[in-house]
């Protein structure tokens, strides 16, 4: 649906080139929803823009339902673009326009006869839940609301595809969650395919198949979401992983607790998560595990739990401990231990 073959993308400055996007591959399969996440500066808002060729890329090719659209004309591009929805963190909206005609002015302006066009606007207001707002402005609403009108009118031209840059980085948290259960929505009732970017770890964690982590203009990590939350490996995810769980212990308290035994991260998937294996590793073993911090995770596609557990004794006293942790399918980290 969305295929992204070594795209690159590089600015001329006055003070020389700049490579804002380096050799990204990226395949988003249709109905998926796939996240790319990273922190200021690393090249989201240039990739995503690449996606429906609002930035050209310098390099590389990128296919839409199939169709490589990075050589088309221009008639051909404005066709393939009514294809591919888009959604802002700045709402765009007219502002002396009414929420029904923020949706109806672009609809008609594409050519759309005025009976299609306002049965179009009708429906997409009650699925984003505007209805009855229909003759608001946009000074007279929320910026969930204003958020909830950006996305019907990029629903309107019914795409295949919706692009969200940064969609939820302006609202609190319970107004981001509305707008992140509404895109679930839309992906689910109307098999729409979304690409999104975001520096927000608990948008991939609710509704994103699929995670691309992104720092300095390349894709540094990449797999499904609830691999990269079991199992991440570079710095950087592991950085945005400490931002919504208790996974980093301080070098002090890790430093003190390695005079006196083994500390481990245990990290659990799905039933496992359920299981009391700490209370049977007391039972077998005489184990005494301290827990140190613990959180689950709940993921679109499963559920996560950490556990960083603190064992008395050393590390050959602590291996059949682990070992048998491990056969019982826990993720087993050794952050320090006495020999």
């Amino acid at each position: 649906m969305i295929k992204l073959t070594n795209v690159s993308k590089s600015f001329q400055t006055k003070n020389g080139v700049v490579e804002a996007v380096k050799n990204v591959n990226i395949h988003v399969k249709a109905g998926e929803i796939h996240g790319v996440i990273g922190y200021s500066g690393a090249g989201k808002s240039t990739l995503i823009r690449c996606v429906n060729l609002l930035e050209n890329p310098s390099e590389g090719n990128v296919y839409i339902d199939g169709e490589e659209t990075t050589h088309l004309p221009l008639k051909d591009l404005r066709h393939t673009r009514q294809n591919i929805g888009m959604i802002f963190q700045g709402f765009n909206l007219l502002k002396t326009a009414t929420v029904y005609d923020n949706i109806m002015i672009p609809l008609r302006l594409s050519g759309l006869r005025k009976s299609e066009a306002e049965k179009r606007v009708r429906k997409y207001i009650e699925i984003v839940g505007l209805a009855g707002r229909e003759d608001s402005y946009p000074s007279q609403l929320s910026g969930g609301q204003k958020q909830r009108v950006a996305i019907a009118r990029a629903l309107s031209q019914e795409p295949s595809v919706l692009l969200s840059d940064e969609a939820t980085s302006a609202l609190d948290p319970e107004t981001t969650d509305s707008i992140l259960d509404l895109l679930l929505k839309i992906n689910e009732e109307l098999g729409i395919t979304i690409l999104l970017i975001t520096h927000e770890m608990n948008v991939v964690q609710k509704i994103c198949d699929h995670v691309y982590v992104m720092e300095d203009g390349e894709i540094i990590e990449q797999g499904p979401t609830i691999d990269l939350f079991t199992k991440p490996e570079n710095p950087t995810t592991q950085m945005f992983l400490n931002t919504i769980s208790q996974r980093k212990i301080s070098d002090e308290l890790l430093a003190e607790l390695t005079d006196a035994g083994t500390v481990i991260r245990l990290t659990f998937v799905g039933s496992a998560t359920g299981e009391p294996l700490l209370a049977s590793i007391t039972e077998k073993f005489s184990a005494r595990p301290n827990i140190l911090s613990a959180n689950i995770i709940e993921l679109k596609n499963g559920i996560v739990g950490n556990i960083v557990v603190h064992l008395d004794g050393n590390r050959s006293k602590n291996t059949d401990v682990l070992q048998y942790l491990q056969q019982e399918g826990v993720l087993v980290e050794e952050l320090s231990h006495i020999q």
